[in-house]
Parts: C-alpha cells; sequence; structure tokens
C-alpha cells in the first residue's frame, strides 16, 4: 500500500510542477526551451523536429496541421494504452501487485488523454498540456514502480512507446496556432 501511495504522490507532484511551469510562463523564461520550428511543419514535415520523428510520421501519417496531427496522437495513445490495460490484466504470477499499479496508471491515463481531447475542442493549450503530461506521468509511474522492485518490467516496450508518443504530442501542440 506504501508504495502505491509513493506512487500517486510523486505523479501528483510532477503533474503539479509540470502545470505550474506551463501556466505561469516560466518554461522559457527559466532557460527549459519550448522547441518552436521554424515555419510551419518546416518543409511540410511537422514531425522532423520532434523527439522521435519516425513515430511520430507514423503516428500521424502525413497531416499537416499540427492541430489534427496532435488530436491523431492524442487518439493513438488511447488506444494503445487500452491495449496495454488489457494485456496488464492478462499477466499473472508474481508481477501482479505492480501490475495492479499499472492498470490503475494506464486508467488515470486513460482519463487524461480523454480530457485532453476535450481541451483540444475547447482551444485550451495549457490543459491539454497539463491533462498529456499527466498521462506521460502515469505510464513513467507504472515503469517506475518495477525498478523500485528490482524487477525488469515485461510492459518496459510498451510503455516506452506510450512515453514517447505522448512527448511527441507534447511537441506537436508547440506549433498549434
Amino acid at each position: 500500500m506504501a508504495l502505491i501511495n509513493r506512487s500517486k504522490s510523486f505523479s501528483m507532484v510532477f503533474l503539479a510542477i509540470v502545470t505550474l511551469l506551463f501556466l505561469s510562463g516560466e518554461a522559457e523564461g527559466r532557460g527549459l526551451r519550448v522547441r518552436r520550428p521554424r515555419g510551419r511543419g518546416a518543409g511540410g514535415d511537422i514531425c522532423r523536429r520532434a523527439d522521435y520523428p519516425g513515430l511520430c510520421r507514423a503516428v500521424v501519417r502525413g497531416q499537416k496541421s499540427p492541430y489534427a496531427a496532435s488530436q491523431a496522437t492524442v487518439k493513438q495513445l488511447i488506444a494503445e494504452t487500452i491495449a496495454a490495460k488489457k494485456a496488464a490484466a492478462k499477466v499473472a504470477g508474481k508481477y501482479r501487485q505492480v501490475l495492479g499499479v499499472c492498470k490503475e496508471n494506464y486508467g488515470d491515463a486513460l482519463s487524461s488523454l480523454r480530457t485532453s481531447l476535450g481541451n483540444m475542442k475547447a482551444h485550451d493549450k495549457g490543459s491539454f498540456n497539463s491533462n498529456l503530461s499527466a498521462a506521460l506521468t502515469d505510464y513513467e509511474t507504472c515503469e517506475d514502480t518495477f525498478s523500485e522492485m528490482g524487477i525488469r518490467s515485461p510492459l518496459a516496450r510498451t510503455n516506452a512507446r506510450l512515453r514517447q508518443m505522448a512527448d511527441n504530442g507534447l511537441y506537436l501542440a508547440t506549433m498549434w496556432r
């Protein structure tokens, strides 16, 4: 139980810090660079400057609009998070307790991702960033739970892909107009 509470506390503190940075506008003023590509999509490839450009291109499938690409990314994240949650439910044995934490985090991530789609419709970029960051934190918390117990996560590849997609989604949001 202490492990779950510690994981949730970390998630909440991280989310609060990220939210404050975005809402206060201090991200750029304190030397934390917000990536802003030159021109719209820099030659038509909006994924060119993403941290994971190959994954970005695979997910956005030729979208030219950063807004539409962000929406495609969140929808793909929802689909893959649902699949990850189902996969976590199927694993049994010594990982059962830790996977329970991951299933809970995946559920939280789904809620944040669905809320972020609503934030997009309301053109609320700050809330979109906060909710997508919360989902990113949920994926990291799942992975951290395994490393705290000294075991290799059977979901490591899945969590890495989900984190990379969320990171790309945050990048795409920097280009919204």
